[in-house]
C-alpha cells in the first residue's frame, strides 16, 4: 500500500483487496489498512480461484480505469503509474509484459519458463486473435471499465486477462516491461490444479467462442482428406504399380486441394472477407501443407522402410502429425483474423 501510494501520488484512485478466507490474517489487516489508506476489502469464505477473485473486484470497483496487480510485490507498484499514463492517451488495455525489450523474469527454474511459454503458444494456436501480444497471461494490467462492460467473464483459475483479450471490447492495446520479481515470502499458487483449470479454461472459451467447432469442422475436411489421399496412394501404387513415394507425393497434393477448398468454403468460411486474394491464401496453404507433407513424407519413410510397417498405416500416422501443422498454421496464418 506504501509503494501503491506512492506511485498514485496525484491521483484519486482505490484499492479493493478480494481476500479468500486466508489463515495468515491478510484480511485482517487490509481491513486495519483502510483507516489509512483509499482500501475496500471483500472478505469471501471460500477459495474460488484469483480470476474469479479479479471479477468481484470489478463489480465493487467504482473507478473508469480498473487494474489488477498482485498483492505479494512480485508486481512492482511503480509501474502501475506508467499503465495509467498509456490509458489516459488513449491506450483500451495497458500490460505489463515479462516477454517484451526489458522485460524479465528473476530467478524462474527452467520447467517454470516452460510452462509460462507453453501455455503461451497453446493460448495462441486456440485464440488467433492475441497472437500480436507478447504476454497475454500477465497477472498485472490496466483497463477501461468499458472493455469488460455487459461482458460474461466467467474465468477458471487465475489467467483473467485471458479471458479479457478473447472477449473483451477494445481496440488498442500496449505492452509495458516490467521485471518479474523474485518472491520474498508466501509459496506460489502454481501447482498442477491450476493447470489443469488452466486447460478447462482454454476449453470453456473455445468452446464459447466457436473456435471448438472451427477444430471439429477442420477435423472432418482432414477426414474427407484422408479418404482422398488413401484412395489415390492406394490406386497409383496397387493398380498403377507405381512406387508408394511417388504415389504419396500425387496422393497428397490431390488431398491438399481438397482441404483448402473444403476450408475455404465451411471452415474458415468469416474470415474470408480479410483482405487476403483466393491465390495468395491457397499459396499460403500449399506452403504450410508442404511443410506439413514433407514431415508427414519423411515419417511415412521412416515407419515403412525403416520399421517395416506396411504403408497405409505408416501413411495414417504421417497424416495424424500433419494435421496438427496444418491447423496451427492454418489458422495463425491462412485465415488469420
Amino acid at each position: 500500500m506504501e509503494r501503491i501510494s506512492g506511485s498514485l501520488t496525484g491521483y484519486e484512485y482505490e484499492v479493493v483487496v478480494v481476500d479468500d478466507n486466508s489463515i495468515d490474517g491478510t484480511g485482517q489487516l487490509a481491513d486495519e489498512l483502510g483507516e489509512e489508506y483509499p482500501v475496500r476489502v471483500i472478505h469471501r469464505a471460500g477459495k474460488d480461484g484469483l480470476a474469479s477473485a479479479v471479477v468481484e473486484g470489478y463489480k465493487l470497483a467504482e473507478g473508469e480505469i480498473l487494474g489488477v496487480l498482485d498483492a505479494d510485490l512480485q508486481h512492482p507498484p511503480e509501474k502501475i503509474s506508467i499503465l495509467l499514463k498509456e490509458i489516459k492517451n488513449g491506450k483500451d488495455i495497458a500490460i505489463a509484459s515479462r516477454y517484451i525489450k526489458n522485460g524479465g523474469i528473476e530467478k524462474w527454474s527452467f520447467k517454470r519458463k516452460i510452462i509460462s511459454r507453453g501455455s503461451i503458444i497453446l493460448a495462441y494456436l486456440i485464440f488467433p486473435k492475441i497472437r500480436p501480444i507478447k504476454d497475454p497471461l500477465s497477472g498485472f494490467f490496466l483497463i477501461k471499465r468499458n472493455v469488460v462492460d455487459d461482458v460474461k467473464l466467467n474465468p477458471v483459475g487465475y489467467k483473467i486477462l485471458l479471458e479479457i483479450l478473447v472477449r473483451g471490447k477494445y481496440g488498442n492495446v500496449v505492452e509495458v516491461p516490467y521485471v518479474f520479481q523474485n518472491r520474498n515470502a508466501g509459496k506460489s499458487n502454481l501447482n498442477i490444479k491450476e493447470q489443469i483449470n488452466y486447460l478447462q479454461h482454454l476449453y470453456l472459451m473455445a468452446k464459447s467462442e466457436g473456435e471448438l467447432k472451427r477444430l471439429l469442422r477442420f477435423d472432418l475436411v482432414g477426414v474427407s482428406g484422408i479418404f482422398v489421399n488413401e484412395g489415390i496412394l492406394y490406386l497409383l501404387t496397387e493398380h498403377a504399380r507405381w512406387f508408394y513415394l511417388i504415389s504419396s507425393v500425387i496422393a497428397t497434393q490431390s488431398a491438399i486441394l481438397n482441404n483448402f477448398m473444403l476450408n475455404h468454403l465451411w471452415t474458415f468460411k468469416e474470415r474470408r472477407s480479410e483482405p487476403v486474394g483466393l491465390l495468395n491464401r491457397l499459396g499460403r496453404f500449399e506452403l504450410i501443407s508442404i511443410a506439413g507433407a514433407a514431415v508427414s513424407i519423411a515419417v511415412l519413410f521412416i515407419l515403412t522402410s525403416l520399421f517395416g510397417i506396411h504403408y497405409l498405416a505408416s501413411n495414417l500416422i504421417a497424416i495424424a502429425i500433419a494435421f496438427m501443422i496444418n491447423f496451427s498454421g492454418n489458422n495463425l496464418w491462412t485465415w488469420r483474423k
